[in-house]
């Protein structure tokens, strides 16, 4: 009796083993198939990354409209893989203080310009020159440009990476107190400057004279005549109300103004390369969005100010054009210059 007994436990014991050992039922999604919720799928990135992105402007100004969207899409497709936080009025920093924290490896980032990225990659800045492009179409077309892609990729050896450059914020004008025409009416004007070389050196070109100031600054210099003038693009000019004070807007469209979304290289890397995907193509998206609302919008936001106060000055493009040119020269950017025409066949 006591051999059954013993004979029973041991064929329980390895029933029971079998069952432990034996792999549990699993149920596989094919390719192309949506997961429900009887076929659930982990993700293989469980690293929860957070990434901050700041801009100098208001949240009512189209580049923030299109920063939502660069949000809303990556917190989407990496189903909450990176949180996407966003900081207007300058309220993450100064571009050249949050880019400095990049460097280092933080998860920050900056919608900021070419001539702002000169500081790191001299020739960069050539983006931003004067005529360089006629419109928001001619400025996209540089982005295609081989001269571009090598300059661009530069930045990672210094720590930056930028995820896209066609946030369009518009064609840059002067709102001045006293009209000007031509270059002859800039002389003896004190324009403010954003400080980078290409800025002031192409303002000096066209017969200014340059203050550099914050944009933070810029209202407040203008009310106390610090500034007698700001090169601006409409938006920015409705947004910080300077149509109140200043009295005349001169279309000289001196710059096409494409801005880019500029994050640390070294936060970049740690990410997944799904991640990374969708970070530059969720940039070029949101560069796209707030360009769109950009080139809806400009006209209403000229409109604005001219109802705010200012008058509109005919000017003589042509003679700006030509004078603007001695800029290229006095940066050193004739050979880069030359290229980039050579390449757009013009």
């Amino acid at each position: 009796m006591k051999k059954l007994a013993t004979l029973f436990l041991v064929i329980v014991m390895t029933m029971a083993t079998m069952v432990a050992c034996s792999p549990k039922e699993t149920t596989t999604v094919t390719e192309g198939e949506t997961p429900t919720q009887e076929t659930p799928v982990a993700s293989e990135n469980t690293e929860k990354f957070v990434l901050k992105v700041g801009t100098v402007t208001s949240e009512t100004d189209p580049l923030f409209e299109g920063l939502k969207v660069f949000k809303a899409n990556v917190e989407e497709r990496t189903n909450g893989g990176v949180t996407v936080e966003l900081y207007s009025g300058a309220q993450l920093g100064a571009d050249e203080d949050v880019l400095e924290q990049a460097i280092v490896g933080a998860g920050v980032g900056i919608i900021t310009d070419p001539g702002r990225m000169s500081n790191y990659v001299k020739d960069f800045g050539i983006l931003g020159g004067p005529y360089l492009a006629d419109d928001y179409e001619g400025a996209l077309e540089l982005m295609g440009t081989s001269v571009y892609k090598d300059l661009a990729g530069e930045f990672e050896s210094h720590g930056l990476k930028i995820l896209s450059f066609n946030f369009f914020q518009g064609s840059r004008h002067l709102y001045t107190k006293s009209p000007v025409s031509n270059p002859e009416d800039l002389k003896g004007l004190r324009i403010r400057s954003s400080g980078s070389d290409i800025v002031t050196k192409s303002l000096e070109a066209m017969g200014a004279n340059t203050t550099v100031l914050a944009w933070s600054e810029a209202y407040q210099a203008l009310q106390q005549r610090v500034v007698e003038g700001v090169e601006v693009h409409n938006s920015a000019a409705y947004g910080s109300s300077i149509f109140e004070v200043t009295d005349y807007v001169s279309l000289t469209s001196h710059f096409q103004l494409l801005t880019g979304m500029v994050i640390s290289n070294g936060w970049f890397e740690k990410l997944p390369a799904e991640y990374q995907a969708i970070l530059m193509e969720e940039a070029q998206t949101g560069g796209q969005h707030a360009s769109e609302i950009v080139l809806e919008k400009d006209a209403e936001f000229l409109q604005q100010s001219i109802d705010g106060g200012v008058e509109l000055v005919e000017v003589d493009t042509e003679a700006f054009k030509l004078a603007a040119e001695s800029a290229y020269d006095a940066l050193g950017y004739r050979e880069l210059k030359d290229a980039i025409d050579k390449e757009l066949g013009r």
